[in-house]
């Protein structure tokens, strides 16, 4: 496998920086989830707490799953690099794109 060339500029190595993030973000994710989900499945609960443990797994996972787009969108485009500017005021809220 042939390797990256090396950052040219701060800006670039601080976003290869951010991706390499963002990937493991979501492999984390995914393995996390995944966890989960075999947790349930091979779990051993009794059929008295089977529901209770379902629905404290369901809104955890959909939780995680959240958060982790908002971590992966924060990484990608609201970084101190980033192309995308996202702001939020008292007035409203502001998207802008570099075009760089």
């Amino acid at each position: 496998m042939p390797s990256l060339p090396r950052p040219g500029t701060f800006a670039q190595g601080q976003r290869y920086i951010y991706g390499l993030l963002a990937a493991a973000a979501g492999m984390f994710c995914g393995a996390a989830a995944g966890f989960m989900v075999a947790l349930l499945m091979w779990g051993g609960w009794s059929r008295a707490e089977e529901h209770a443990i379902v629905t404290i797994f369901g809104w955890s996972l959909g939780g995680f799953i959240a958060a982790m787009m908002i971590v992966i969108v924060g990484l990608l485009a609201g970084g101190p690099v980033g192309r995308f500017k996202l702001e939020a005021s008292r007035d409203g809220a502001s998207f802008e794109a570099d075009r760089a």
